[in-house]
């Protein structure tokens, strides 16, 4: 297995999975990403917003050094969690502002649309990384 349909595949999986562990097990989860994405930016925030960029970059790297054909599909759909680093990083609490609205909007059914989606991204990208590795 290679470094991309490695990380296709966690990465996928974890996106995929996002609607089981966010709403199917029983907790409030409207609860936990209040308090998780509070007001005041987190101190685990920024520590995970730069090692996420870090990985980001690695796999630019991985794709730019290796000749492994189609690295560029997986190298893109993971960049897109670069967007969400760099807003933690530089503008937290426009993204905070979103969350909380999602959560006061009809409660909090948005973040289960969005959820759905996510999922169904994780399923393309483990998808793609079984069909092109």
């Amino acid at each position: 297995m290679n470094y991309f349909q490695g990380l296709g595949i966690v990465f996928g999986l974890a996106a995929m999975l996002k609607p089981v562990y966010m709403h199917l097990l029983p907790y409030d989860e409207n609860r936990v990403l209040s308090k998780a994405y509070s007001s005041k930016r987190p101190a685990w925030v920024i520590p995970v917003a730069i090692l996420g960029l870090l990985l980001v970059a690695f796999t630019w790297y991985k794709h730019i050094t290796t000749e492994i054909p189609y690295s560029l599909v997986i190298t893109l759909l993971f960049s897109l969690t670069a967007i969400k680093a760099l807003l933690f990083i530089f503008d937290y609490q426009k993204f905070q502002k979103w969350v909380a609205g999602m959560l006061a909007e009809k409660r909090g059914k948005k973040v289960v649309v969005v959820d759905l989606f996510v999922g169904l991204f994780g399923l393309v990208v483990i998808a793609a990384s079984l069909v092109f590795y």
